[in-house]
């Protein structure tokens, strides 16, 4: 995913009359921010987290809100798909972005899991078209073949790119009612606890995914959001499927991205158009959904904000 095409909504950030170089800005950057981020991951590697907070970025929502479309846009790698739960387990996404002038075109990918009592997992991947399956197996070997969930243990994903931000993301199921066949009957609960379990701590930001296509104020996983954090300190929207909304709808998630609705989230809202399971079958790109993104807001009738 090309640097450039990313979008920035809402968020405009003001020049500064000192400006350094974007190479010595990286290399500042490499320096003093790039190790923290690697001492949490790999103190959550080691199972810390469980007996101290460490901030995180954890991503919620209700089953079908198109989560991993999201998730894809910004790793630029495909997360398994389908009906009902297909994340099931905690995913740890962590993106390193490589630099310098080698790096252009570059990928590498590192998949880890641990089942109780044996040894880590361990699996390199050679391009970002392995990573679906690879994920498949580990999850499976984790939650078992059918279609429960596992509220122990978790994948790491690591993915080092040029065309990636430095960002570790923690994926979990999506919120399911009623269990359907070969689930466990509490397979809600399950997962509700599961999501609590990660998003109750104080350091954490919840990535909240919610569709524009239902009633936005009233969704699970945004009164998940709400009971942990009611005055909205911690949690981001991502409105999704903007361009599925019908006509005089869109007034309604403007105002929300603009915070003037009933949401109310200190760290914003953001509204975006991903993929569709249509655009999949026809071999889109991720770079072609990125154009076709850019396209839909900046010419939408209603007149979205698109920076």
């Amino acid at each position: 995913m090309s640097e450039s095409k990313k979008s920035k909504r809402s968020v405009k950030a003001s020049s500064s009359k000192s400006k350094s170089s974007p190479s010595s800005l990286a290399e500042a950057y490499d320096q003093t921010v790039r190790p923290y981020i690697d001492l949490v991951d790999s103190l959550r590697s080691n199972g810390v987290d469980k007996d101290v907070s460490l901030p995180s970025v954890v991503v919620i929502g209700d089953q079908s809100t198109g989560k991993s479309s999201v998730l894809e846009a910004i790793s630029g790698v495909q997360l398994p798909r389908g009906t009902g739960i297909v994340t099931r387990c905690a995913l740890e996404l962590r993106l390193k972005k490589l630099r310098g002038k080698d790096a252009e075109g570059q990928w590498k990918g590192r998949l880890r899991y641990v089942k109780p009592g044996e040894e880590p997992v361990i699996k390199n991947l050679a391009n970002a078209e392995e990573v679906e399956e690879a994920v498949r197996e580990a999850q499976n070997a984790l939650a078992g073949e059918g279609k429960g969930v596992c509220e122990d243990g978790k994948i790491e994903l690591e993915v080092s790119s040029s065309n990636v931000p430095d960002l570790t993301l923690i994926d979990l199921p999506g919120i399911t009612r009623v269990a359907v066949q070969g689930q466990p009957y509490d397979i809600g609960e399950q997962v509700k606890r599961l999501i609590k379990k990660h998003i109750v701590k104080g350091e954490t930001i919840i990535l909240c995914v919610i569709p524009c296509t239902s009633d936005i104020a009233t969704t699970e996983a945004l009164q998940f959001a709400q009971e942990v954090d009611p005055e909205g300190d911690r949690t981001l929207g991502v409105l999704t499927r903007a361009d599925l909304t019908g006509p005089g709808e869109e007034k309604t998630i403007i105002d929300i991205v603009q915070q003037k609705g009933d949401v109310q989230l200190k760290l914003g809202c953001t509204a975006v158009k991903c993929r569709s399971q249509k655009d999949i079958d026809e071999t889109m790109s991720l770079e072609e959904a990125l154009d076709a993104e850019e396209k839909f807001f900046k010419h939408h009738e209603v007149g979205f904000m698109y920076d």
